[in-house]
């Protein structure tokens, strides 16, 4: 299995070289609070197109989770990929989606996220009912409520 660095890829065998990206949960393993949100496996801007992102040692673009995870240590938090997408759409949708399906927005105490991207293109890969299944799975086992 490829190195994916601190992700637990629960199994999926990871195509960074064809996929786009990736649409992750990490959850702190103290308070059960999650964060959902996405990764690319390159760059897309005209500097770093086509080159091999920092997605191995990525821990999210939320400056809150990044103070979190400096101040407790990676190994308090859950790193875990949901699925991977093969498109700019698929994979910004299939981000959308969780945090809406998991109300991120309305549950604060439960999830960090404080920001859902629109989705203002015409989506062409449809959420996977794998992803669909583990996100299930994951936000169970790490159920809030349960803490």
């Amino acid at each position: 299995m490829a190195d994916t660095g601190h992700w637990n890829s629960a199994g999926l065998e990871l195509e960074p070289e064809v996929a786009v990206g990736f649409v992750y949960l990490i959850v702190d393993l103290d308070t059960k609070q999650k964060y959902i949100g996405k990764k690319n496996f390159s760059g897309r801007g005209k500097l770093n197109k086509g080159k091999e992102s920092n997605w191995k040692s990525y821990s999210s673009s939320s400056t809150y989770l990044q103070k979190l995870i400096k101040e407790k240590g990676q190994d308090r938090f859950a790193f875990i990929i949901l699925e991977q997408y093969y498109t700019v759409g698929g994979l910004s949708f299939a981000e959308t989606w969780s945090q809406v399906i998991s109300e991120t927005p309305s549950k604060n105490e439960e999830y960090m996220n404080r920001f859902i991207d629109k989705v203002t293109w015409k989506v062409t890969e449809p959420v996977t009912e794998r992803h669909k299944k583990r996100l299930k799975y994951y936000t169970r086992k790490y159920s809030y409520a349960a803490n």
